[in-house]
């Protein structure tokens, strides 16, 4: 880092993006009586560097002109950036970029000109940047490539006594890397030391604590909250970003019935739990058939994700076994909420467009991933020599085939070594079955699948793991399912065969 910069203590951002030819600049700028603001380039990686400065200068001034010139601003916002280029005869402010205190020819690309420690400077201005700029007597270094938020958000919904997280997108660094400190809003005639409170968006804030979530109380119901994430890494800090909530803190239920069930054991726990997918609890069928004594709102994953993760987290499981994860519950919720609690995970997606499947996790500090396997059981049906004969069989019976084949049930295993055992293996193995009321022997060819899919994992591994496999089986102890999985036998004349009007065997 260089001297200016330690002195100076701001700093502007490039984060290049190869795949798409892009970078984005972002620094915050504020002169006088003109708050700070935060401002963001996203520009192509070979525009030249005269039209980019020329950008820098007129958003700068645009911003600075105030309610009289907002006219102005727009019609000149609107035009191409190579006319922005070009405006000499009105200009705001004069920008350039240097490496080393020499300038940089603006015939360069960008992606050339923007690196480390370069030093973005007008005759009135400093900024420092991954390329940097100068604006008046603020000065700012260049940092190119440091940890950074490119976006992120808290829920729609808080409800007090639920925990709350960010969701975000991160560059050069993980979540587990990043600073966390949450603020509530505070109400008129409250007064706190001035080192805990913090303004933003025209609103007053109180610290409240450190950390990657928290858990509002009842007696933050109606206020706001806002988190300032930091994302760093390996010593390098990137710029600090505001989240805040749209929405006030709500109540939340004061007793839950899965509270009860979470005391059973305090010793290893699995745990298996069929979500309910949002795209099914959200549908038409949902509210007027299935669910219709149930409370339109509490079918929305807005609402029902605060309930599911309260749940999940007071388990204290070591496994869970998932079924029915929407792709982006398991992307903005589960794999960051469970990270954060300790956990890895994976997912697994149906053949369907509904995009939901199985997700499984487990316990980093007890487990250690070995291998992981996803099917499709109507795919593996076709190509796993371990189900060669089921194949054969089905082949016999064309309107059972033809039902299997065109199912999306999903399998998911994987091969875990515990942290205090290392001679010894878990494999763990995941699914959800068919539905359908009358596709009993549907589910029994399935689980049957399930099974020899396990048996083949196990015949390839020296030394012999202890198996878990959980699901929702859509089925109870009567039936066949049950009868398979706990005494690895169904006879040819188990009632289970013959609920379709196409049974099988045929």
């Amino acid at each position: 880092m260089c001297s200016a910069a330690a002195a100076t203590e701001k700093f502007a951002y490039v984060n290049h993006d190869s795949e798409k030819s892009r970078l984005r600049l972002t620094f915050k700028y504020a002169s006088g009586d003109i708050k700070e603001r935060l401002y963001t380039l996203n520009r192509a990686s070979v525009e030249e560097l005269r039209v980019v400065l020329a950008r820098i200068s007129l958003n700068i001034t645009n911003n600075e002109e105030g309610k009289t010139k907002r006219k102005r601003k727009k019609q000149e916002n609107s035009r191409s950036d190579e006319d922005a280029a070009k405006t000499e005869s009105h200009p705001k402010l004069l920008v350039s970029l240097e490496h080393n205190g020499i300038p940089v020819p603006e015939d360069l690309t960008s992606g050339d000109a923007w690196k480390d420690g370069s030093i973005l400077a007008d005759a009135n201005i400093c900024l420092f940047w991954c390329c940097t700029v100068q604006i008046g007597d603020q000065r700012y270094s260049v940092l190119v490539n440091a940890p950074s938020v490119r976006c992120a958000r808290l829920p729609k919904l808080i409800m007090a006594g639920f925990p709350v997280y960010a969701y975000a997108e991160l560059d050069d660094c993980s979540l587990n890397d990043c600073d966390f400190a949450w603020y509530r809003s505070v109400d008129r005639g409250q007064s706190y030391p001035r080192r805990q409170l913090y303004s933003a968006a025209n609103m007053l804030f109180v610290f409240v604590q450190n950390g990657p979530w928290m858990t509002p109380t009842y007696q933050d119901i109606g206020h706001h909250l806002l988190l300032l994430l930091t994302p760093q890494k390996l010593g390098v800090q990137g710029m600090t970003v505001e989240v805040l909530s749209n929405t006030a803190i709500q109540p939340g239920p004061m007793n839950c019935p899965f509270q009860n069930r979470q005391y059973f054991t305090s010793q290893f726990r699995c745990v298996s739990y069929n979500l309910l997918a949002g795209v099914y609890a959200e549908s038409q069928l949902a509210r007027e058939t299935l669910y219709p004594y149930c409370a339109r709102y509490a079918l929305k994953m807005d609402y029902r994700k605060n309930l599911i993760m309260k749940e999940l987290f007071g388990y204290r499981s070591d496994l869970f076994f998932l079924q029915e994860v929407d792709r982006k519950f398991f992307r903005e919720d589960l794999e960051v909420a469970l990270g954060f609690c300790g956990f890895a995970g994976y997912y697994t997606e149906k053949n369907s467009p509904m995009a939901e499947g199985l997700a499984c996790f487990y316990r980093k500090n007890k487990f250690r991933s070995i291998e992981s396997h996803s099917m499709i059981l109507s795919n593996a049906l076709e190509v796993q020599p371990a189900l060669a004969d089921i194949l054969a069989k089905v082949n016999k019976n064309p309107r059972v085939k033809e039902r299997l084949m065109t199912l999306p049930t999903a399998f998911q295993a994987l091969l875990l070594q515990p942290m205090d055992k290392q001679d010894r293996l878990l494999l763990v193995a995941n699914t959800h079955l068919y539905y359908h009321p009358e596709g009993d022997h549907i589910r029994l060819l399935q689980a049957y699948m399930c099974i020899r899919l396990v048996e083949q994992l196990l015949s390839d591994l020296e030394v012999k793991p202890a198996v878990v496999f959980a699901g929702d089986f859509n089925s109870c102890p009567r039936y066949g399912v049950y009868q398979l999985m706990t005494y690895g036998y169904v006879s040819e004349h188990c009632p289970d065969w013959y609920t379709s009007k196409y049974p099988f065997p045929s």
